[in-house]
């Protein structure tokens, strides 16, 4: 809308009195933030020490991470979007390129990785505050359309692709300032007690004596465990409930007893119990949602059970062959399965009531910690479900950043690639960490105000450049300009 003598305009002007000019636009708003932050982190002498020839490593680096927050399709096309803008190169100082140097720079990133995670591990622990005093560690995996290698491998699949071969991948982050700080890659085979060790080491040089280490059941193991004390470390983790804790101390469950612990739900129930052994303590905690949870999915599974047993007895009853899953298949053995139906008799409702209590284990609603430091039960419990963060970050690193597909396949490469959606979600954090209106905001709408953020050169008749930024919103606003909503 605008005003033409006197007169307001509210409608485009038609093709014939559209004049074409030199004014140029650029998407300003990532390119601007990446190359602050890495400027900050003192990234970019790290990198071009790493390439003494050609374009400049940091450069095509940043060019990769801003490419990965905006559109982030395939490395030609990151190539295409820097090559066929001039503004952008300029932006980047670099001259045009060809697609091998991205590449080529991947895979210089992916070898010297451990080098370039130490000097950032230092660099937010010196000179961003970042304490380590708690640090949340955490594995996933993502899948390849691509045949197994050295690297690439099947193994349990967090993305519910059991078919197709991965990586796995273990992330840490600090507790307070949930920005992440440690990154490992290994074969898709390796489980995370294996894999908790690759990824301790890397962070250890920069931990302090005595910092607390925060995992999951799947990395709790007495080696680990071991490790750590050795090296007067404290951890919290998950552990499995045995056989002793139900004997001891779930058989005789009382609510009374148990203390009731402050969860900063007060529709959430949860008692917890606090036991001292020489070397360590362990943490028992009952939730009614948890427990009436497992329950109601139990009960609903053991409802299609029954309607499925009921389908099945009238398949023989007819004298029909039964699905192939309740057959033997293999052609090649001979077989004789009977069919047993002992809640014949009763009513649905009893006979799926009676199949529920049966099912009872006694653990129900019921899990365990398990730590060298002496914390409250309320504590214990606050600090683990805290380890929730690292789980986010992983969502934000996979559905929101794109962690997958990578498109490429060489082992260097996909070091190279990972670290590039590590070095972008770094990024992200890094914002929410300097700005706490944005630590609410997801990474999707962070990444969306950065992309719309533009600058454009308006090139006058006298070929004066006046260079204009526009597309702002509160999130741009309080990034550039230090405004907080409001």
């Amino acid at each position: 809308m605008r005003f033409i003598d006197d007169k307001m305009q509210n409608v485009l002007k038609t093709r014939k009195h559209i004049t074409p000019n030199q004014n140029k636009t650029l998407p300003i708003g990532t390119i601007q933030t990446v190359k602050t932050i890495f400027e900050e982190l003192h990234l970019p002498p790290v990198l071009d020490d790493l390439k003494h020839c050609g374009h400049s490593l940091s450069n095509l680096v940043m060019g990769l991470v801003s490419y990965k927050l905006t559109d982030d399709l395939s490395v030609i096309n990151c190539h295409k979007w820097m090559n066929n803008n001039s503004l952008l190169l300029q932006e980047l100082h670099l001259e045009p390129f060809g697609k091998d140097a991205l590449y080529r720079g991947l895979k210089t990133i992916g070898e010297n990785r451990h080098s370039i995670l130490h000097h950032l591990l230092f660099t937010l622990k010196n000179e961003f505050d970042v304490g380590l005093d708690m640090v949340f560690m955490d594995w996933t995996s993502t899948h390849f359309e691509a045949q197994p290698t050295d690297l690439i491998k099947y193994g349990y699949s967090r993305d519910h692709r059991p078919d197709r071969p991965q990586v796995t991948i273990g992330v840490a982050q600090d507790q307070r300032s949930q920005i992440p700080i440690g990154l490992t890659i290994q074969p898709g085979n390796i489980n995370d007690q294996t894999h908790f060790k690759h990824t301790y080491h890397q962070i250890k040089s920069g931990l302090r004596t005595g910092s607390t280490l925060v995992f999951d059941a799947g990395a709790t193991g007495i080696p680990n465990l071991d490790l750590l004390v050795s090296d007067n470390m404290k951890y919290l983790s998950r552990m499995k409930l045995n056989t002793s804790d139900v004997k001891k101390h779930l058989k005789n469950f009382s609510k009374d007893k148990w203390t009731r612990v402050v969860t900063g739900n007060k529709k959430e129930e949860v008692h917890g119990k606090k036991i001292v052994f020489p070397s360590r303590k362990k943490y028992l905690y009952f939730s009614q949602t948890l427990h009436d949870d497992i329950m109601k999915n139990r009960r609903n599974r053991l409802e299609q059970d029954y309607d499925e047993a009921v389908t099945l007895r009238k398949t023989i009853e007819t004298g029909k062959k039964p699905r192939k899953k309740y057959r033997n298949s293999n052609q090649f053995i001979n077989t004789s399965i009977s069919y047993m139906f002992p809640l014949k008799g009763i009513s649905r409702n009893e006979a799926i009531h009676r199949a529920l209590q049966e099912s009872i284990t006694g653990k129900e609603g019921f899990f365990a910690l398990i730590s060298n430091k002496d914390f409250s039960v309320h504590e214990a419990l606050r600090f683990y479900r805290e380890k929730d963060g690292v789980e986010k970050l992983f969502n934000s690193m996979k559905n929101e950043i794109k962690l997958r597909p990578t498109r490429v396949w060489k082992r260097e490469e996909i070091y190279g690639s990972i670290l590039i959606v590590f070095l972008a979600q770094l990024v992200v954090s890094l914002l929410r960490y300097k700005h706490t209106s944005l630590r609410r905001v997801s990474t999707k709408f962070i990444m969306q105000s950065l992309k719309n953020f533009a600058l454009t050169i308006l090139v006058g008749t006298n070929g004066r450049k006046k260079r204009v930024f526009s597309n702002f919103d509160w999130i741009n606003r309080l990034i550039f300009c230090g405004k907080p909503p409001g």
